[in-house]
This record gives C-alpha cells, structure tokens and sequence, in this order.
C-alpha cells in the first residue's frame, strides 16, 4: 500500500508541475497565471489525470518490452523502444489535448485559440519524452546491475564447479591402485614402472593445470584419456577395450575439462569385465554430441555412487550452452552423450 501510494502521489505531483508549465507557457502576466477561471480550475484536475493515464499506459508498453528482452544498452533496441513508445505516446497525448480543446473548453464556454491544440500537443509529448528518458535510463540502470549480479552469480559457480571438478578427479583409490601396480614393477621392470610413472606423473599434472578451466579441448580431452587408458590397462591389461572415432573436424572443439576420463572411469567402476569378456568402451560423435557408450555388466553389488561427476558436467553445459546432456541406460547398453562446443560463453 505504502509503494502504491508513493508511486502515484509522485506522477499525480509530476501531473501538477506539467500543467504549471503549461498554463505558465499560455499566461500572458503573472497575474494571469494566478487566475482562477474555471477552465483553469478544470484544467488543474484533468491534467494531473491524463498524466497518471498516461504513465499507465507506459507501464504497459515496457512489460510488454521485457518479454521480448530487450536490452537499452544496444542502440537498436534503444530505438525500438522509443520508437514503441511514442507510437503509443504521441496519439495519447493528441487525443488528451483533442478532448480539453473540443469538450472541456467548449463546455466551460472557453474561447479556443488557433493552433493550441497542436502546442499542446507538442508540448505533452516532450513531457512524455522526458518521463520515456527517465524510465529507461532507470531500466538501463537495473538491466547492467542484473547483469553484474550474473556475472557474478556465473563467476562463483564456474570456481566452485572448477573446484569440484578438480576433487572429482582425484580419486583416491585409483591412485592408491596405481600405486600398487607401481611397487609390483619396480623390481621386475624397472623401465615399464619409470614409464608408468611418467604418465601418471603427466596425468596429475594436467588435472592442477587445469583447476581453473571449466573446459578443454577435445584434442586435449583426448590426449589425457589416451594417458589415462595406458594406466587402465597396465593395470587391467587386456580386460579393457577403447574404440576411439573422433573426427579431426572437431579437434578444436570443447568438452568439461576431464569428462572423458570421468565417463570412462564411471564405465570401468560400474562393470564386471575380464580378460575372457572384455569391458569394451566406445567414443564417436554423432550429430554435433560426443558419445560414450560401454556394454553393461552389472556388478553383483551395488557400487556406490555419488553421481556428482555427471552433475558437475552437467552444470558446466548449463553454463555454457543451451545444450543438454543425453543419458541413456537401456540394460545392455549405458550412453552418455555430450555436446561439443565450438563456442564458449564463458572462457
């Protein structure tokens, strides 16, 4: 109630000064301005009226404006709404100032001056103008602000997912199995363990260069997996199978940093596999998505899960692109599809 009133008290205020002017621009003297005619009296109330109408109207026009999102700050935008506006305004106000000349005054037997109507009319649409002004450079104000607010908004969730990501990846028990497999190779073969640690040297490495990159190439992508399967399988040997068709087309491409070991590492954590039925894991793309797809071997025990590695991909898509991640799990297949960008909208 308090916001009503406000709101109205101020263009009921804005009504009175704009017919001040007016009635000033028409006196001839100050003591003419102080007259009380009636037509003036008339005059005091129906103006403060039409202005109040008016600015209704306003209100209108800019809703209707929001849903087609415009944004004040692009200047063809900026002329669209003014342009809306005054196609609105303009006939308003000539009708307003239409009635006082053809009803109002006749009615009060006040005599018509030529060409009032017109100056009337003119000079209630600078006053729209100036009130069009005001409410966008208002709207302008609000629009940056929000904007600000998602950036910021956008900024906080891109650390905290690029944080997230980088705990995900880190799994303690595949590197306390790597750790295993390590120490058995020390001894035998020295040069196989020294090669094994270098890529799981290369591999960490790669993980703390990237903690503040939400996304990576699909060439980098691709790079690390490959360094990721060497360490699979010198574990799992023959147990594992990759068959890997991605186009050089999309090398320059851009998937979340790491998603393709994480895909591959929930495939292998998730299934029975052996050297006599191996897991075999696919990766192509299909119509602009990167697809993982793995047969299913269910584990007798349910394998605990958080699920948070495919949220946090997930989220890194909804920052980024309109575009969703597919899941499908048909019993004899699991699929993942993820889209991949050729655009990033945030870097």
């Amino acid at each position: 109630m308090k916001k009503f009133l406000k709101k109205y008290s101020f263009r009921l205020g804005l009504g009175f000064l704009i017919y001040g002017f007016i009635h000033l621009s028409h006196s001839e003297s100050i003591a003419d301005f102080f007259s009380s005619e009636p037509v003036d009296l008339a005059m005091l109330f129906y103006t403060p009226l039409v202005v109040v109408l008016i600015w209704e109207g306003f209100d209108r026009v800019f809703a209707f404006l929001e849903k087609k999102d415009l944004n004040y700050s692009n200047s063809k935008d900026l002329v669209k709404a003014v342009f809306l506006l005054s196609l609105y305004m303009v006939p308003a106000v000539f009708c307003a100032s239409l009635y006082s000349e053809q009803v109002i005054k006749p009615f009060l037997d006040c005599p018509i001056e030529t060409g009032t109507l017109f100056k009337e009319t003119a000079q209630g649409s600078i006053f729209g103008w100036l009130i069009i002004s005001a409410r966008i450079i208002k709207q302008n104000a609000i629009q940056n602000k929000q904007l600000e607010k998602d950036k910021a908004l956008v900024q906080k969730e891109l650390l905290q997912s690029q944080y997230q990501n980088l705990k995900n990846q880190i799994n303690p028990h595949f590197l306390f199995n790597s750790f295993s497999v390590l120490q058995s190779m020390i001894d035998t073969n020295p040069e196989r363990a020294a090669l094994f640690l270098a890529k799981l040297s290369s591999m960490y490495r790669y993980i703390l260069e990237k903690r503040e990159e939400s996304m990576s190439s699909v060439e980098r992508e691709m790079e690390m997996l490959d360094v990721y399967m060497y360490l699979l399988k010198t574990r799992h040997e023959n147990s594992l199978n990759l068959k890997l068709n991605i186009d050089e087309a999309y090398y320059q491409h851009f998937l979340p940093t790491l998603s393709l070991q994480m895909l591959v590492e929930n495939a292998v954590k998730h299934n029975n596999f052996s050297k006599t039925q191996p897991l075999l894991i696919e990766i192509f793309v299909e119509n602009e998505y990167l697809v993982v797809k793995n047969i299913v071997r269910k584990k007798g025990a349910p394998v605990q899960s958080t699920k948070v590695g495919l949220e946090n991909i997930r989220n890194q898509y909804e920052l980024q692109s309109d575009k969703n991640v597919i899941i499908v799990d048909d019993e004899e297949f699991f699929t993942v599809k993820i889209p991949v960008l050729s655009i990033l909208k945030f870097a």
